[in-house]
């Protein structure tokens, strides 16, 4: 299904990143729910801006650095040259990328966990459930920007165009998710980012309008990775 040998060449390449983002993730969770604030209001004061701005730092640097970049640098002529096929290069690549989002979210989830742990000797059930579905709801929305930057890595050879539609795309969608919260002069914009379907007071309201959010991000990152997999499979490389 995968190439071991790539996946281990790329976790080398991109942990380093992946660890400073997780750390300072945690470490802002931490200190929030050190503070006492019930798991709600914690996670609403901190899922609703800062761990999407900074898991798409990661994911537009790497999602480069997967395809693209290597195309551009010339060594993907190298892995090509190996006994191994495209797609399950790309598959490798997508893999690797979903993963290792999925590991992030789930040590961010542990570091609002463990402290109110600490703090009330226990966590109640419906606190577990608030935690699953703010850190679920972090991890499709990452899924989607992730999909958008690893097909924009696919169709392109040069690391500047895939950087500038797949990066580019991703920064629009925060810019015109923070613009809307200016007002309601701005409220409208919200209505033209993928972020805002990621909505934290809808999730601690208790409403069910954050499955169907939920759903639509899950499929948009389904989708632009099953494309960019066949892009990248059929598509002609200057190699």
């Amino acid at each position: 299904m995968i190439s071991i040998t790539l996946m281990k060449q790329t976790v080398k390449a991109n942990i380093s990143l992946a660890l400073i983002i997780t750390a300072i993730q945690a470490l802002c969770l931490v200190l929030i729910a050190s503070t006492g604030q019930p798991v709600k209001i914690t996670g609403q004061i901190f899922y609703s801006l800062l761990p999407g701005m900074l898991t798409s730092i990661y994911i537009i640097i790497t999602g480069n650095k997967l395809l693209a970049a290597q195309v551009d640098k010339g060594s993907m002529a190298y892995i090509l040259s190996t006994p191994v096929k495209r797609s399950k290069v790309a598959l490798t690549q997508a893999v690797f990328f979903i993963g290792s989002l999925f590991i992030m979210n789930l040590i961010t989830a542990a570091a609002l966990i463990i402290p109110t742990f600490i703090l009330n000797g226990s966590v109640s059930p419906s606190e577990w459930v608030d935690i699953i579905k703010f850190s679920f709801g972090l991890f499709l929305l990452a899924l989607a920007y992730s999909g958008i930057c690893f097909l924009a890595s696919s169709i392109f050879n040069l690391s500047k165009n895939a950087i500038a539609v797949g990066g580019g795309l991703v920064g629009a969608f925060l810019l015109l998710s923070i613009m809307s919260m200016f007002g309601e002069n701005f409220h409208f914009v919200k209505n033209f980012t993928i972020t805002t379907l990621y909505n934290v007071n809808t999730i601690a309201s208790g409403s069910s309008d954050y499955i169907w959010q939920f759903a639509v991000l899950a499929g948009i990152g389904l989708i632009t990775y099953f494309s960019g997999i066949k892009i990248f499979s059929k598509r002609d490389l200057p190699l």
